[in-house]
C-alpha cells in the first residue's frame, strides 16, 4: 500500500493505493478548536484586517467567518446550497446559513 499526503496548514489530504482501488481521506484540526478562535476573534474585533490592508491596491475583503469542513458538509446537507454556481445564489446561502445557531459559531466578527 502507498499513501501520497497533502497538507496546506489546515486540511489534510490523504491518498491512499491499496492494489487497485485509491481512497482519499480529508481531515482539520478539530471544530472546537476552530469555534473556540472564532469565538476568541469576535471578543476582540480590531484583531482582524480587512484582506489586504497592508497592499498598495487597497482593501479587497474581509472575513467574516471561519467554518469548520464538518460543519460546512451538515450545512450542505440541511438545505443550504453553499456550493450552487451561481454567486450570487451561493452568496446568500452563506449569508443564511451565518444566521442559523451553528452558522452564527462560524463567525469571526460580529455578535454570536
Amino acid at each position: 500500500m502507498s499513501e501520497e499526503v497533502h497538507y496546506d496548514g489546515v486540511i489534510k489530504s490523504e491518498f491512499l493505493n491499496h492494489i487497485d482501488e485509491i481512497a482519499h481521506k480529508q481531515t482539520q484540526p478539530s471544530e472546537d478548536i476552530i469555534l473556540a478562535r472564532n469565538a476568541e476573534l469576535r471578543k476582540n474585533p480590531g484583531s482582524i484586517m480587512d484582506l489586504g490592508a497592508r497592499s498598495n491596491e487597497g482593501t479587497w475583503g474581509r472575513l467574516v467567518a471561519s467554518i469548520p469542513m464538518n460543519l460546512y458538509e451538515k450545512a450542505k446537507r440541511d438545505g443550504y446550497d453553499l456550493d450552487n454556481r451561481n454567486a450570487d445564489i451561493s452568496a446568500n446561502e452563506i449569508a443564511r446559513f451565518l444566521k442559523s445557531t451553528e452558522g452564527k459559531m462560524c463567525m469571526v466578527q460580529g455578535k454570536h
